[in-house]
C-alpha cells in the first residue's frame, strides 16, 4: 500500500433544496441544506484535488436552481478562486498533480483554470452524455456543466492533459474510481487507499441520511443507479464520505479525514 499523508475537506458553498430532491419521495414541504466540499489529497507523494469549487460567475447555475423551485433559499459560496487560499494550506495550485471532477457541474469545475500543470480526470461516460446533449441529464446546458471560460480551453489548450476515465479506473496506485451515476452520468465514487482503510468520496448520494437509510436521492438521471451507488460504497469502502453532507466538517474536525 502507498502511504497516504492526508485527506482534507474544504467547504466551498451551500445550497438549501426541497427535501424530496435529497430524499426520494420523502419530507415534502421541508428543506435540506447541502454543503459543497472539495477534497485535498496527498497520496504517495502526489497532490490531488477532488473538484475545484464554484465558478466566478454563478448566475447560470443560480438561475437553473431557481427554476427548479421559485421559492428556493439563497446559495452561499466561499471566496474559493484564490491561489493564496491553497498556498496558505501548502497546496499551491501549480504543484497539484491531478484534478478529479465529479460530477461535471460548474460547482465542481468552476476553477479548473487554476491548476495549470495537473492531469485532469473525469468520466468518459459522463462527458459523452453532456456532449451528446442527453435529454435525461439533469443539467443539459453545457455552460452549467462547464463555464465557457473553462470549456473552451479544456477542449483546446488543455486537452492533452485530459484523461477520460473508464467506468472502473484508477488515478494512481492509491486512488481508484468507479462511475456510480445516479446523480449525474458523470458522478463517481473515488476510493482512496489509506492507513485507516479505504475512504470513499462521492456525490452519488448527498448525506449520511441517504447512506444510513438506504434512501436514494430524489434528483438525478437514474433511480436504480442512485440505489446501487449506496450498495457499491458499502461494499468497496471502510469509510464513506457523502460530499454534500452539511455535518462533514463537524464529524471530521477541521475537515481532516486522515
Amino acid at each position: 500500500m502507498v502511504d497516504i499523508f492526508s485527506i482534507k475537506l474544504i467547504k466551498v458553498g451551500e445550497h438549501t433544496v426541497p427535501s424530496p430532491l435529497a430524499y426520494f419521495m420523502k419530507d415534502f414541504n421541508k428543506y435540506e441544506k447541502l454543503v459543497f466540499h472539495v477534497a485535498l489529497i496527498n497520496a504517495g507523494g502526489e497532490k490531488i484535488i477532488l473538484n475545484t469549487g464554484m465558478p466566478v460567475d454563478m448566475r447560470p447555475l443560480l438561475q437553473h436552481w431557481k427554476n427548479t423551485d421559485p421559492g428556493i433559499k439563497a446559495v452561499k459560496f466561499e471566496e474559493f478562486n484564490k491561489a493564496s487560499y491553497f498556498s496558505a494550506m501548502g497546496f499551491d495550485p501549480d504543484s497539484v498533480d491531478h484534478v478529479i471532477l465529479s460530477p461535471l457541474v460548474s460547482y465542481a469545475t468552476g476553477n479548473l483554470d487554476m491548476f495549470k500543470n495537473a492531469r485532469i480526470h473525469f468520466s468518459k461516460t459522463g462527458w459523452e452524455q453532456i456532449m451528446n446533449k442527453n435529454p435525461l441529464e439533469v443539467m443539459p446546458e453545457k455552460e452549467i456543466n462547464f463555464p465557457d471560460s473553462i470549456l473552451k480551453p479544456l477542449v483546446t489548450d488543455w486537452w492533452e492533459r485530459v484523461n477520460l476515465l473508464e467506468d472502473e479506473d484508477k488515478i494512481n496506485n492509491s486512488i481508484k474510481v468507479i462511475r456510480t451515476g445516479g446523480h449525474h452520468f458523470s458522478s463517481m465514487l473515488v476510493i482512496v487507499d489509506t492507513e485507516i482503510g479505504k475512504v470513499g468520496l462521492t456525490d452519488s448520494f448527498f448525506t449520511y441520511k441517504n447512506l444510513e437509510g438506504h434512501i436514494p436521492i430524489g434528483v438525478g438521471v437514474d433511480l436504480r443507479e442512485s440505489i446501487n451507488s449506496i450498495k457499491i460504497a458499502e461494499e468497496k469502502c471502510d469509510i464513506i464520505i457523502p460530499m454534500l453532507d452539511q455535518n462533514l466538517t463537524q464529524k471530521y474536525q477541521n475537515g481532516i479525514i486522515v
